[in-house]
């Protein structure tokens, strides 16, 4: 059985990963698959802590997965005569290379860019001798933050599907921010939070069985219900239960004035994010990327919001599906409360914290 477990942000989805891992029987072999180093650690960590464990356990990232398991025992297959020797992940092949140019430097190193497809197509030119060999050597593969694939990566996912092994996978289509390969125009329209229409096609199709949980086990009530309407009706979003029945002092969404920043900081000492590193550089705070606080939490967070952010807190228009994804991360990184720091604090219509 394939199966797909949808989650709210907090909803335990990697802890659902360990679990699975530290009570699966003797001699079971497993494979835990995420695309960021950062997971990769965490997962590492967290499942060294119930070691020894009765099931042999492996964790890789996405990128090394295709690169040892897909391309290079069989790359010959498909470029006969050459040999995988590295991974170019800056390079760019340029747009209208074709043929071993296309996927291969001078060197004999894959470019990132066209990774997933380098990968199918060798499995396909070895007859399917790929995806037999991941048959014969794992039980079952989880895939954590099953969101980020895109483009070629379905295909592969496709493979895993249709195989002996048991494919299980988590994520959060709102958490869909970080992409294994952006500029892939394979399968463009399932990018994003739009994978959501790929797993329901797959669902349909009688291939995946979908979980939804709707427990969030980080943020309070008031931080889930202002996620959750984020998104517009459409997308069929179930509204999200928050099982945080902790009492903070201070709780719930403010408004900062610029000017009061460092003093809430100090008073609070929240997670800062920022969009990317050009945003809010007149704020002298600890500030991390959106993208890279992924996976974390914290008590408090405080934000330095968008130009469209702010619009949507001042008068709701609603934000594009990217930019609610990064705010609906953003936000959920907290516990008990989120800030927003801005110049008009007035404008954004919340309570305004002042030291």
């Amino acid at each position: 059985m394939n199966k797909l477990t949808l989650a709210v942000a907090g909803g335990r989805k990697t802890q659902s990963i360990i679990e699975r891992c530290v009570t699966s029987p003797k001699g079971r072999r497993i494979l835990v698959l995420t695309y960021t180093r950062a997971n990769q650690d965490q997962l590492t960590s967290r499942l060294l802590v119930h070691r020894p464990l009765d099931a042999t356990v492996d964790i890789q990232g996405w990128f090394g997965f295709l690169l040892g398991h897909w391309i290079r025992p069989y790359l010959p297959r498909r470029f006969p005569g050459r040999r995988l020797t590295g991974f170019d992940f800056p390079g760019n092949p340029g747009r209208y290379a074709v043929g071993e140019h296309r996927f291969l430097d001078k060197n004999g190193k894959a470019y990132r860019l066209h990774l997933a497809q380098l990968a199918f197509e060798t499995n396909e030119a070895s007859s399917g001798s790929a995806i037999d060999r991941l048959s014969g050597i794992y039980d079952e593969i989880h895939i954590d933050e099953a969101q980020d694939l895109n483009g070629y990566d379905l295909e592969v996912m496709i493979k895993l599907i249709n195989s002996s092994i048991n494919l299980y996978m988590v994520g959060d289509v709102r958490q869909a921010i970080l992409l294994t390969n952006a500029q892939e125009p394979k399968h463009n329209s399932y990018k994003g939070i739009n994978i959501k229409k790929w797993f329901d096609k797959l669902s349909a199709a009688g291939l995946l069985e979908i979980e939804h949980q709707t427990i969030t086990f980080r943020s309070n009530q008031l931080i889930a219900d202002f996620a959750d309407n984020l998104f517009d009706a459409n997308f069929g979003f179930s509204p999200t239960i928050s099982a945080n029945t902790t009492d903070s002092e201070h709780r719930g969404l403010f408004a900062v004035a610029s000017e009061h920043a460092r003093s809430y900081l100090e008073t609070f000492n929240p997670m800062c994010l920022r969009y990317m590193k050009t945003s809010a550089t007149s704020l002298e705070l600890p500030f991390q990327n959106i993208g890279i606080s992924k996976g974390l939490e914290a008590e408090h967070v405080l934000i330095a919001p968008t130009g469209n952010m702010i619009q949507y807190l001042s008068n709701g228009k609603k934000l594009e599906p990217l930019a609610s994804c990064y705010l609906y991360v953003a936000a959920t990184r907290a516990r008990s409360s989120v800030a927003f720091v801005c110049d008009r604090p007035k404008s954004l219509g919340l309570p305004i914290w002042t030291p």
